[in-house]
């Protein structure tokens, strides 16, 4: 048995399903799969056990509810597995998702593959990939390229690593070194507290490119949920990554990444709708707070951009447009012409698009349009 398959499962008779048959269609064959019943109080474990009373591969554990890390905890005592991958009980996966991470294992005996992923939501899907490049990464090159910039890559907060457990293939014995010392209590960032120490203590690291794993966003994902405790939880995190990055020698690079990331956590604790796990952030260090915006761009960035501005309240967004305002309406979005910039009252116009030669474009035509150099902002990705 080289892979185990962990699935927590709480109150997913909705999407448990698709998760489990994406599972069983998997290329690769060599796999068993573990569903941990976190207490659920719906039809998901009995959707489970109807499974695993068909395919011996599967095994189900129910459970009393004691939250995601010791759902992850109990499916990894269980599994017989070398290697370990994880699924969210709303998610699913292509075809190929094991087969890609195992290939990229097994090439040169490494100690965890990275993937990028997809983030689903209602209307619009978009790949998240991560920001150190694809490629190998061992001796000199994880530490010169790769370790510096994994926590914190640069602007006002970009993962160099996507610290997401699920798109991600791990060796077992490894793994369990760090379930076994992590605070059972912090349930918000819990991937990240066992993601980067595991990084940290690995000789070789394999990133690719491809994004087989499909995140489903939606209002009752634990990433939508902080609570009330959200900043004891905070402080948990920070104290249990401090440990794990002193004990390593490059805690002199990792503490500046963890500082960075810790005002990231505090500040999304304030507007507390934001997902965590969305790839492009609102340029909210170039905007002051309250300003009259023009945002400009309704793709999959400037979808993403007017749902923080709406449950931030972070800024007014006086006209929201698009050169293609026409078929956008027909949608039901709210866009107008480019044009209409010129007959409104603004502070700054926001550029909402993921790719630099288009927002080269952008620039000029809203130069053209009346719209002051020094009043277009691009967003964070852009690095202006």
């Amino acid at each position: 048995m080289r892979i185990s398959i962990i699935v927590p499962i709480y109150n997913a008779e909705s999407y448990i399903k698709e998760c489990i048959h994406s599972i069983l269609d998997q290329v690769y064959k060599e796999w068993e799969l573990i569903l941990v019943d976190d207490g659920s109080v719906d039809l998901s474990g009995a959707i489970c056990d109807e499974f695993a009373a068909r395919d011996d591969r599967i095994q189900v554990i129910h459970k009393k509810n004691e939250g995601l890390i010791c759902a992850r905890i109990t499916g990894i005592e269980a599994a017989r597995g070398e290697f370990l991958s994880f699924v969210d009980a709303d998610d699913w996966v292509d075809k190929c998702f094991l087969k890609r991470l195992v290939n990229g294992m097994e090439s040169i005996g490494a100690d965890i593959v990275i993937s990028g992923c997809v983030n689903e939501q209602k209307d619009f899907s978009a790949n998240e990939i991560n920001r150190i490049p694809a490629g190998v990464y061992e001796k000199e090159e994880l530490a010169a390229n790769f370790i510096p910039k994994m926590l914190h890559y640069e602007g006002f907060y970009q993962f160099g690593v996507l610290p997401y457990l699920c798109n991600k293939l791990f060796r077992k014995r490894k793994l369990q070194k760090f379930y076994s010392l992590i605070d059972t209590k912090i349930y918000d960032g819990e991937d990240v507290a066992v993601v980067y120490p595991y990084l940290l203590s690995s000789s070789k690291v394999v990133v690719i490119e491809d994004c087989l794993y499909h995140y489903r966003i939606h209002e009752n994902s634990m990433s939508a949920q902080k609570g009330d405790r959200f900043y004891e939880n905070v402080s948990r995190l920070y104290l249990h990554l401090n440990r794990q990055f002193q004990m390593s020698e490059y805690y002199p690079v990792m503490l500046p990444q963890l500082n960075q990331y810790m005002r990231r956590m505090v500040w999304l604790g304030i507007p507390e709708e934001i997902k965590i796990r969305e790839r492009y952030c609102f340029p909210f260090s170039k905007v002051p707070h309250d300003s009259n915006v023009v945002l400009y761009g309704a793709g999959s960035v400037g979808l993403l951009y007017a749902q923080q501005i709406k449950k931030t309240k972070y800024c007014h967004v006086v006209l929201w447009a698009d050169r293609n305002h026409l078929s956008l309406q027909k949608q039901g979005l709210a866009v107008k012409a480019p044009e209409m910039i010129a007959k409104e009252t603004y502070d700054l116009v926001v550029v909402a698009n993921a790719k630099p030669e288009i927002r080269g474009e952008i620039r000029k035509d809203l130069i053209s349009l009346g719209v002051q150099r020094e009043q277009i902002v691009m967003g964070e990705e852009d690095g202006d």
